[in-house]
């Protein structure tokens, strides 16, 4: 894998006014759209550009996708799921197998008491419920729930192309506050009184800050330890659109209840495997790809997190992002 520096990628995400290079990276990407430069030479630029396939909620038509295919993944908020069956087409309607429908409504059990909010099925649990609403049918010798049937529960279900592959989703992984990366600087303005300022990288318009400040510290690339101010949250604008929202204080979290001063481990309970573990100046950060973006997870020598960062791209690897499968197949070789 080559190693480029991607300076202002770790400005933004471990740093504030710091300049931390070397993350080993082969380059980052636009999630849905295409490439993201970040601070790399316009050269590597033009070598590495790699289109991202775009999530869609509309499922494909049943041609597309023969009934007797095998082998079409299923992800519950980014994780592969190995041990729940695969989604099949049956007359026209797409399916999972029971076990993969209990196991995502498990989960958008969990997020929604983020959100203080309850499941019909808090009780019974989810298998039983599916069974007495009679939404579980047998296809093909197997005990099945239509995806339409989950999606009324209020999860959703996003359908990728290229390969084909099914995502449930069960919240916005990427919403704190109700803003994502991918609004307005009218809309961000709208909640926060953001103080705006010019940003110092052609890559970005402009970077915002929002609350009180913190010190954080780091170890540079020649082993001195180095320290600056963070705000509770700071925001960057590229063409009038945010790219990227950090949190570096306890007063914000995730959708998935995960906030400053959690652990790694709370992270891995609610996300599972990262999607990239890197040890960044003396830093161990976390990240996932989801739908539209990249989680960072950045935490101290005692895995407490330190700062969280939602950001519009994605990194590229060795691995295309925009096939997950061969990723996941490369952890298992390892």
């Amino acid at each position: 894998m080559k190693k480029l520096i991607s300076s202002f990628l770790v400005l933004s995400f471990l740093s504030f006014s710091l300049v931390i290079e070397s993350l080993p990276f082969a380059k980052s990407i636009e999630a849905s759209e295409g490439l993201f430069d970040n601070g790399l030479e316009e050269e590597l630029l033009e070598e590495n550009q790699y289109d991202t396939d775009p999530a869609s909620i509309d499922y494909p038509e049943e041609e597309m996708l023969e009934e007797e295919e095998s082998g079409v993944p299923l992800y519950i908020d980014g994780q592969k799921q190995t041990y729940t069956g695969e989604p099949f087409w049956a007359g026209g309607e797409l399916f999972v197998p029971l076990p993969a429908a209990v196991q995502v409504l498990n989960e958008f059990e969990d997020t929604a008491s983020v959100r203080e909010e309850s499941v019909p099925y808090s009780e019974d649990g989810a298998r039983r419920y599916l069974e007495d609403e009679e939404l579980v049918q047998e296809v093909g010798g197997q005990e099945s729930v239509a995806v339409r049937n989950i999606e009324g529960f209020g999860v959703q279900a996003y359908w990728y192309d290229n390969p084909p592959r099914l995502h449930f989703e069960t919240a916005d992984l990427l919403e704190v506050e109700g803003l994502r990366p991918g609004v307005s600087q009218q809309t961000v303005e709208n909640s926060f009184n953001v103080e705006w300022g010019s940003a110092y990288s052609s890559n970005a318009d402009y970077i915002g800050y929002y609350g009180d400040l913190h010190e954080f510290t780091y170890t540079d690339r020649y082993g001195h330890e180095r320290s600056g101010d963070v705000p509770d949250i700071q925001f960057e604008l590229k063409d009038n659109e945010l790219t990227y929202m950090i949190l570096s204080s306890d007063d914000y979290q995730t959708t998935k209840g995960i906030e400053v001063g959690d652990q790694l481990f709370d992270v891995r309970r609610m996300y599972g495997q990262p999607t990239l573990e890197e040890r960044i100046d003396g830093k161990q950060v976390y990240i996932y790809h989801v739908r539209d973006g990249s989680l960072w997870f950045i935490s101290d020598e005692d895995q407490d997190i330190e700062r969280i960062g939602l950001w519009k791209y994605q990194v590229e690897t060795e691995t295309s992002v925009n096939d997950m499968d061969e990723q996941e197949n490369s952890r298992d070789e390892e």
